[in-house]
């Protein structure tokens, strides 16, 4: 394998901080008032086992593999940012995927981008770090 250029690590750090952000404001758009989650052990906990938080999972995974591959300096070439891109658009509908990715994921999205005003700068943002991103390939 090549060695891991520099910018393009920086790129998948960029993107892991937009996806974290978006991470986070739907997480606060899901939670809501929910005087059971105000506590941070009570959320976190939920987090990881109740099932109205099992549609994020997606998410936290490309997010959890995009910091691997970085820290792993695996992130070594345009079309791993390419492919990242891909993945992403598919998750958040952003760009032409060709139907491909997590429809649950993109229908609860939507419905937070209307609930939450955070999501959508958060999804905003993502946006702005998915154009500096080598383009999608385009559809066959």
């Amino acid at each position: 394998m090549s060695e891991a250029e520099p910018g393009h690590a920086a790129l998948a750090v960029q993107l892991s901080g937009a996806l974290k952000e978006l991470h986070r404001a739907l997480i606060r758009s899901e939670i809501g008032d929910d005087p059971a989650l105000q506590n941070p052990y009570t959320m976190l906990f939920a987090l990881i086992g109740d099932p109205r938080f099992a549609w994020m999972g997606p998410l936290s995974q490309l997010i959890a593999r995009i910091d691997q591959q970085v820290a792993d300096e695996e992130i070594g070439d345009a079309d791993i940012l390419a492919a990242l891109h891909g993945e992403v658009a598919g998750l958040t509908g952003a760009g032409l995927t060709g139907g491909k990715g997590d429809a649950t994921f993109r229908m609860r999205h939507v419905m937070a981008l209307q609930k939450e005003p955070e999501v959508g700068l958060a999804t905003g943002r993502l946006r702005k770090v998915l154009a500096k991103l080598p383009p999608l390939p385009e559809p066959e």
